[in-house]
């Protein structure tokens, strides 16, 4: 469920069971659509060991994004440099 209210730039969504207002220097879209991301990563990771407490879970989710990120922002330099390379020939 998602209750938005764009004058506040305010965006209550759900993670994982839990209510949250969210507000940033983003768009509501892209904080729902991070939330979302989340929640999803989340009970994902949940459906895979169901035995896991709420902020384990949480922090193993975390872990995970970061590692994806990680490796992006890893992919992401080498094809920059890549492309730089080919820019000098």
């Amino acid at each position: 469920m998602v209750d938005v209210n764009d004058e506040q730039n305010r965006v209550k969504v759900t993670i994982f069971g839990q209510s949250y207002t969210l507000r940033g220097s983003g768009s509501s879209e892209r904080l729902t659509r991070l939330a979302a991301l989340v929640d999803g990563k989340m009970n994902a990771l949940f459906d895979q060991n169901s035995r896991l407490d709420f902020q384990t879970l949480a922090v193993l989710t975390a872990l995970n994004l970061a590692e994806e990120y990680d490796t992006i922002s890893s992919e992401y330099d080498s094809l920059l440099s890549a492309l730089e390379l080919e820019i000098k020939k």
